[in-house]
């Protein structure tokens, strides 16, 4: 399968300026997004620097980094928001340019005993994002 297909009609690829909204953090393989609404306040979406539909079709070096970026975000996500278990989902359906999906999970939580539906049930504010991104930094500082 061509991992480049469909790059024009991509909606990562052909948006702003070739990257995804909502950014809060750019590392070497990956884009890190939380947008003001979200399904839980801690979600967070990692993409994809370069175009591929599977994380398979990434090569060696830039593979590695796709997993190590992912999971530094998802450890910075735990703590910043006292998680019980990370969710963690890779689908590309909808949108076909890999991301993943990272949902911190907490007692009481809307979602608790079931999956998460990605309904945006919170509204960010800039605060609440500033969090995210300076946990994002901190993370960075310490693992990459």
């Amino acid at each position: 399968m061509d991992s480049t297909r469909d790059v024009a009609s991509c909606p990562i690829c052909s948006g702003t300026g070739g990257r995804p909204a909502g950014v809060v953090a750019e590392w070497t393989s990956t884009w890190v997004t939380a947008e003001t609404n979200a399904p839980l306040p801690g979600y967070a979406c990692v993409v994809a620097k370069r175009h591929v539909v599977e994380p398979y079709h990434l090569v060696d070096r830039e593979r590695a980094l796709f997993w190590e970026e992912c999971l530094l975000v998802a450890e910075a996500l735990s703590d910043l928001f006292h998680a019980t278990k990370m969710n963690y989902e890779i689908h590309g359906n909808t949108v076909p340019h890999l991301h993943m999906h990272l949902y911190p999970r907490y007692l009481g939580d809307p979602y608790e005993g079931g999956s998460i539906d990605n309904r945006a049930l919170f509204t960010r504010t800039a605060r609440d994002i500033d969090r995210i991104r300076h946990a994002l930094e901190t993370g960075a500082s310490r693992g990459l």
